[in-house]
Formats: structure tokens, sequence, C-alpha cells
């Protein structure tokens, strides 16, 4: 019998009632995936359809937070609860994923096989990599913004991710701690202060086969840029050392 690895994805979700696809998610099961979906305060009925599959799946859970707090900490709380409720062994990964879906669930065995090549791995961060034989679709203006967040995180921060904003990321689970405990100062930037917490563990990108643009995104790029650049600038304050 082959060993099943145990893989818990923590869902962060606000107001995603008309775009969650729970089907997808239960699809996962076969894949040995329990997901704890954090509700952040939706106004919609987010968590009531959550909750009523939860009834249905016993690998489906909820987390409901109180009010709206931001997907970072919507994904601190996740991690922390979840390694609160669960027993994890050397084998488990633990993980965030977007509720859109835009990387594939398919692509989580993949990681773990990828990390695989390494002697040791703490943490697998997927990659938006354009290049032969990867479906990819991403808006052009995502894609350059996206270049151009990566070319100032590099600089200011001496983070040398290619890409540190996509939206699905696996974990050891002797890692949370380090990253989680603490609450971020970026309420959307905060993948890089988790990065940054993270300079003694050995962390790795994969570049997914799939990846592509959902309709309907929280985070309107664009106009939130010198917000953005503010919260880096508070980062490399706390965290990069003259």
């Amino acid at each position: 019998m082959n060993h099943r690895v145990m893989i818990a994805l923590i869902v962060p979700c606000y107001n995603e009632e008309e775009r969650i696809n729970l089907d997808a998610f239960v699809q996962g099961d076969s894949m040995g995936i329990e997901f704890y979906f954090v509700d952040d305060g939706s106004k919609d009925r987010t968590a009531a359809i959550i909750e009523e599959a939860s009834k249905k799946y016993p690998f489906i859970h909820l987390i409901k937070l109180a009010q709206n707090c931001g997907k970072a900490e919507a994904v601190r709380q996740g991690m922390i609860e979840v390694q609160k409720k669960v027993s994890f062994d050397d084998d488990s990964w633990i993980g965030f994923w977007d509720a859109d879906l835009a990387t594939p669930l398919s692509e989580v065995p993949k990681m773990i096989q990828y990390a695989n090549h390494y002697r040791h791995v703490d943490s697998v961060w997927c990659s938006r990599v354009y290049r032969l034989g990867a479906d990819v679709r991403r808006s052009p203006l995502r894609h350059y913004l996206g270049r151009g967040f990566a070319t100032l995180v590099g600089e200011l921060l001496h983070v040398k991710s290619y890409d540190t904003q996509c939206g699905a990321k696996l974990f050891k689970p002797s890692t949370i701690q380090t990253a989680f405990s603490e609450k971020f100062i970026g309420k959307w930037v905060f993948d890089v202060e988790i990065l940054l917490r993270l300079k003694n563990f050995t962390v790795i990108e994969y570049p997914v086969t799939e990846w592509r643009d959902v309709p309907g995104s929280k985070v309107k790029i664009s106009r939130e840029i010198f917000r953005v650049l503010w919260e880096i600038l508070k980062i490399r304050k706390k965290y990069i050392k003259n």
C-alpha cells in the first residue's frame, strides 16, 4: 500500500458565493487533500454554502471569522487554527490556495513531486513562468505589473523570487510557527514577509503547468499601487537591516 501524504489547504474566502466551485474542491479528495475554508466576514452566502458542503463531505471544513480582516490575516488565522486541530508528520504539507482555483488543484501533486528532486525542501511556491509546455493565461497588464513588482521587491527587499504573489503555496509543518505566528504588516503583500521570515529555511519555486486569470478578483493592482509601495517600504524598515 502506498503511503498517502497528508495535505491540508487553507482557502481564504470573501464574498465568493458567485465564484466558488465546490465541485472542483470535492474532486481534490482523491489526492488526499483536506480543505479548510476561512470565511473572512463575507456578507453573502459564502459561509452558508461551505457549511452545507462540510456536512456532506468530511474533508471540507469551515473556519469563520467574525469580521473582514483581509487575505493575509485570514490565511494566518487558518494556518494557526489548523495546526492546533490536526496532527501532522514529517511527510505532511500545509498550504494556502486561492478560492478561484486560478491555479488548479492538479498542481498540488506536481509540486510535491517537484520538491522530491531536492534533498530537503521546507516550502514550495507556485510561480507563473511563461514557457514552452505551460498553459499560463494572464492578462498583459497583470503580467507586466507582476514583473515590475518582482523587480522592485528584489531591489528593495533582496528577495530573488520570480513570482511571490501566486496564490498557491505549500509548507512543511515545521515552518508554520516561524511564518505565521506574528501578524503581517501587509494586508495583501504578505507573501514577501513570509519569504523574509523563512530566510533560514529552504524555499523553492515550482513553475506551474497551468494557470489562468479568473474574472472577479478582489485585488485591483493598478488602483492600489501606492498602497503596495507603502507596504513594501514598511516591510523593508522591519526586515532589512542597513
